[in-house]
C-alpha cells in the first residue's frame, strides 16, 4: 500500500529500499505494510502490526552513519535496517552495541528495537528493548 502523502526519496537509494523492504515483509513476512504521510524528519516510514517503524538503508554506511540512523529511528517504535550489496550485519551489530552502550541499563526505552532484513528477504530481530539481548550475535549487556 503506498499513500500519496508518503515521499520517497530519490536520492540515496532511501525510497527504493522502503518499497523493496515493504513489499519483502508483504511476500516473506505476511505483513499488511502502511506506508505513513511524510512530516519532515520526524516521522516514521511504515506501519504494521500496530507499531511504527523506520526503514534506514545502509549499503554504504558506516559504523558511525549507523549508530546516526539509530538516533534517527527513535521516533518509531521499530527500525528495519536493509542492504542488497556488502555485508553489513557486523557493522550494524558494532554500531548497535555502542549506541545501546551509551544508555544505562533500564534507560534504553528511547531507543527503536532493532532489525534487519536477511538476504532471503525475513525480518530478523538483533536487540529489544524490552529484553536487551535476543540474537546471540548482538553482545550487548553480555
Amino acid at each position: 500500500m503506498y499513500l500519496k502523502e508518503h515521499h520517497f526519496s530519490k536520492t540515496g537509494g532511501g525510497g527504493e529500499a522502503e518499497k523493496i523492504v515493504a513489499k519483502l515483509l508483504a511476500k516473506y513476512n505476511g505483513k499488511q505494510v502502511e506506508f505513513l504521510p511524510e512530516g519532515g524528519k520526524k516521522s516514521p516510514d511504515i506501519k504494521f502490526d500496530n507499531h511504527t517503524w523506520d526503514i534506514k538503508y545502509i549499503n554504504h554506511a558506516n559504523e558511525e552513519t549507523i549508530r546516526n540512523c539509530i538516533k534517527d529511528a527513535r521516533k518509531a517504535d521499530g527500525a528495519i535496517f536493509y542492504w542488497n550489496t556488502n555485508e553489513k550485519l557486523n557493522d550494524l551489530n558494532n554500531a548497535s552495541n555502542r549506541e545501546i552502550g551509551r544508555f544505562l541499563k533500564g534507560q534504553t526505552s528511547s531507543l527503536p528495537d532493532i532489525y534487519y532484513m536477511d538476504k532471503n528477504g525475513l525480518l530478523k530481530l538483533l536487540w529489544e528493548k524490552q529484553k536487551g539481548l535476543n540474537n546471540p550475535f548482538c553482545t550487548a549487556y553480555l
